[in-house]
């Protein structure tokens, strides 16, 4: 590193003990603290909010600005109360003068505020962490290829807050690294402020992991062995990948998460994900957490290559731990469908009669994964069938009644039925224009077409109430902050595609900002807002379904806590034994 000293005055004029404030070239303010024959000097902008450490008080090697008591090693520049570290410079007094090295040590810069960001993320701190991503930005990094463009400055924080959630999350991938990707796509859209995604993602990860260390490790940083990972390299190269499906089904969660961990090193994210879905296409898994979670592990692995070994290995986690549903009792219709498709002919044909299948879907379970058996059978292409039932989760999202999340005797709300949808759109970019995976995707529309004929029982008594005349209504944001279902949708009921897509633009915000408050609802907000979106835009025979199902979805204002509920179900299980109302 190439030094860049620079004149502070004499050495006298530093009084010890004592915080002095000196200014250098470009408007930069030092303050400065002689300790014996040193000088130390720091940044004068307290990284917290910009008061000048300069008018602060030194003891014991330890500087406290004043306004908010936030506490500064002299020697390090360690933040030891308060949140991130103070940037610390190299001085040395030569001739009797204080020179200080204005020369930047990036390598040294760089780890220490990742190191800062990460332990904001520990503690929540998101306006800690933001100023941390954005002090990284500034150190021109590379920002890498067009996936990371919209996120600006902001790119390196984003990979880095991938890696740490996927380090951290207890039980593996979550809602939280789920909802990154979609805000990362949100920000590249200009839908919202990339600080403003990184704020959202960084609260809904750092929610799920408040505290936590890193996952299955008893130091932060010990991961698997990296020669059992190096080892598995050559075991994996060039072979199946099926001890990975056989790994998971056997839970041996540490074995599936070191093979998976080797295959993305050696082979990449593709082969990973090739590794995955055989066992993802076994059952629904977590109401469709399976599929979502790994569609969202490839996406954001995509953007983020250097996060991508420690994302694959949460959704890996992740994947072990799951509740296989259609192994259920309650899904026999599913099971016996999926049986069925093994050794079925599969092929590429169009489907025939789309809206006689979605009624099938809809009706119900059985009706749902007969019908996609036979379409099947008869060669239709698989991507159809799976297009057709995300239209028809669409509508499921649609009718679903909202008298469910106001009864104490049972345990569903809104998000319940949301998977359905999300579901579906993860199985199209799992298996989109990838005929090698044709087998997986028939699984898959099994499975979904179950799912959605299953949740038949959230469906309101009722058809939804017809829309207002569309004469001198409000814009479509302003109904939804205004709360008003019925204007909403007649906003956007009849909209063409054009004026759809424009439509989703508009909500995405509402949908990040106002829809809902904890991230697990806020989360589902954008995760169902960006799946519609998708949906529609695959669909070449898309009306306003899909946009009408998100409406219907984000605008009306749902509970987000239930304590009477919580306290009702508690008390009925330790009086009955049984367990509370449910759609399946």
């Amino acid at each position: 590193m190439k030094h860049d000293f620079f004149d502070l005055g004499p050495a006298s004029d530093f009084p010890a003990g004592a915080p002095v404030l000196r200014k250098g070239p470009g408007g930069l303010r030092f303050a400065c603290v002689r300790e014996g024959e040193a000088v130390h000097a720091v940044d004068d902008r307290c990284p917290h909010q910009g008061y000048p450490l300069s008018q602060g008080e030194v003891r014991g090697g330890v500087l406290t600005c004043r306004w908010h008591n936030w506490k500064f090693e002299l020697a390090s520049g360690a933040c030891t109360f308060g949140g991130e570290p103070v940037r610390r410079y190299a001085t040395r007094i030569e001739d009797g003068r204080v020179r200080l090295d204005l020369a930047l040590d990036r390598g040294a810069e760089v780890r220490r505020l990742v190191a800062s960001l990460k332990a904001a993320q520990r503690r929540d701190e998101t306006a800690r962490a933001l100023r941390d991503g954005l002090r990284l930005g500034d150190l021109g990094l590379p920002r890498g290829d067009e996936e990371r463009a919209g996120l600006g400055k902001l790119a390196t924080a984003f990979e880095v807050v991938a890696i740490d959630g996927a380090e951290r999350a207890s039980e593996g991938f979550d809602h939280g690294l789920a909802v990154l990707a979609d805000l990362c796509a949100w920000a590249d859209r200009g839908l919202i402020k990339p600080e403003e995604a990184f704020v959202l993602g960084a609260h809904a990860i750092a929610a799920e992991s408040l505290n936590l260390g890193v996952r299955g490790a008893p130091t932060p940083g010990a991961r698997v062995s990296p020669a059992t990972s190096f080892a598995r390299l050559a075991d994996l190269e060039g072979k199946d990948l099926e001890p990975v499906r056989d790994a998971l089904v056997a839970e041996r969660r540490e074995e599936a998460e070191a093979m998976v961990r080797a295959i993305v090193e050696s082979r990449g994210i593709d082969a990973a994900t090739d590794a995955l879905l055989p066992f993802v296409a076994e059952h629904l898994y977590d109401r469709g957490h399976g599929a979502i979670f790994v569609a969202k592990a490839l996406e954001l692995s995509r953007r983020f290559p250097l996060a991508a070994i420690e994302v694959f290995a949460a959704v890996t986690v992740t994947l072990a731990w799951a509740t296989a549903d259609t192994a259920l009792p309650p899904f026999s219709a599913t099971r016996r469908a999926l049986e069925q498709t093994a050794d079925l002919p599969l092929g590429a044909g169009p489907l025939v009669d789309r809206d006689a299948y979605e009624l099938a879907v809809l009706a119900g379970e059985s009706e749902a994964v007969t019908a996609t058996v036979a379409r099947l059978a008869s060669g239709t292409d698989p991507a159809a069938l799976l297009r057709a039932v995300g239209r028809a989760a669409a509508v499921r999202l649609l009718r679903f009644d909202a008298a469910w999340e106001s009864r104490t005797d049972a345990a569903v709300t809104v998000l319940d039925v949301s998977h359905a949808v999300t579901f579906a759109e993860a199985a199209i970019a799992l298996t989109s224009a990838r005929p090698e995976r044709a087998r997986i995707a028939a699984r898959l529309a099994v499975q979904a077409a179950g799912f959605a004929g299953k949740l038949r029982r959230g469906d309101a008594p009722s058809a939804q109430a017809a829309p207002l005349a569309r004469a001198g209504q409000q814009s479509l944001l302003e109904a939804a902050s205004a709360r008003d279902v019925a204007q909403a949708l007649a906003v956007v009921t009849g909209l063409g595609r054009d004026e759809r897509a424009a439509s989703y633009d508009a909500l995405a915000p509402f949908a990040a900002f106002d829809a809902a408050t904890l991230p697990i609802f806020y989360a589902h907000a954008i995760k169902v807002s960006e799946a519609l979106r998708r949906l529609d835009a695959a669909d070449d025979a898309a009306d306003d379904t899909y946009l009408r199902a998100l409406v219907a979805y984000l605008v009306p204002v749902r509970p987000e806590r239930h304590w009477r509920r919580t306290a009702a179900i508690a008390a009925q299980f330790l009086s009955d034994g049984r367990p509370p109302k449910g759609l399946y």
